[in-house]
């Protein structure tokens, strides 16, 4: 079996999509497909070799945005990004570690003020199917 790509070669990918992800942030459980009301159009799941949160370095699917010209620029898939990986092209991510820690402190909040695509038992699952137990 080949050896997934580096998760940097799909950044060639977003150079000219309206959003960016940060890979080595991004956790894998599809809360920005669930959420986009064209996600099935806009995203795909791809294999890559990534960390998850900056541990362990290993072949891992994470989303990609297959058709960026689709993407109506509403950021919805942004708001449920519960990581902070997902962001606007143009803003960067400084400093990760702080962007990871602020965005997991916020998850309740999101919880509590009725955005109901975080927390589900099908991102959960996607999460331990998309970063298997090497």
């Amino acid at each position: 079996m080949p050896e997934p790509p580096d998760w940097r070669e799909f950044e060639n990918l977003q150079k000219n999509a309206p959003l960016h992800i940060y890979y080595p942030l991004c956790g894998g459980g599809e809360e920005c497909i669930s959420a986009c009301p064209f996600g099935d159009k806009i995203w795909t799941v791809k294999e890559m070799k990534v960390s998850m949160f900056g541990f362990k370095y290993a072949p891992r699917r994470r989303p990609v945005m297959a058709h960026p010209e689709l993407c109506r620029r509403c950021n919805i898939c942004v708001e449920a990004c519960p990581t902070g990986a997902l962001k606007p092209a143009g803003v960067e991510i400084k400093h990760p570690g702080f962007v990871l820690l602020y965005n997991t402190l916020k998850l309740p909040f999101k919880k509590r003020y009725g955005l109901k695509f975080v927390f589900r038992e099908e991102h959960k699952e996607k999460f331990v199917r998309n970063n298997p137990k090497s």
